[in-house]
């Protein structure tokens, strides 16, 4: 009875670690010194930003003004992880999905595989 009570407790904890974090495909976009991302800010291939889903960022009625503008992410893949700023919202992204930069995606692996599984979640910048 005690270790059942136990497996239902590392149960509802691991639940609860994978609700406070997201899972999802990372792929690499150009940020633009030309155009503002959805924060109102201007970016550049090598500043360590990302752009998240709307389903993360989610609708405002001015989306410069968004709670997660500015927040800090932590990004892991395959033993590697990298910190980066949400800056934009990728529009493309499916829910839990990520664009970063290159810079901040070549930490994590090469630009020539062009998409991979990562998970992440917000941390103090």
């Amino acid at each position: 009875m005690a270790a059942q009570f136990f497996l239902s407790l590392l149960a509802i904890f691991g639940l609860c670690a994978v609700a406070l974090g997201f899972q999802g495909k990372a792929t690499f976009y150009t940020p633009s010194t030309k155009a503002k991302g959805a924060c109102g800010k201007f970016n550049t291939a090598k500043d360590m930003v990302v752009a998240i889903s709307q389903a993360q960022y989610g609708k405002h009625s001015n989306p410069n003004n968004a709670p997660v503008c500015s927040k800090c992410a932590l990004v892991k893949a395959a033993g590697k992880q990298v910190k980066v700023r949400v800056v934009d919202v990728c529009w493309g992204c499916a829910s839990g999905s990520i664009d970063l930069s290159p810079v901040a995606f070549e930490k994590l692996a090469s630009k020539d595989l062009g998409h991979i599984q990562v998970t992440w979640n917000y941390v103090k910048c």
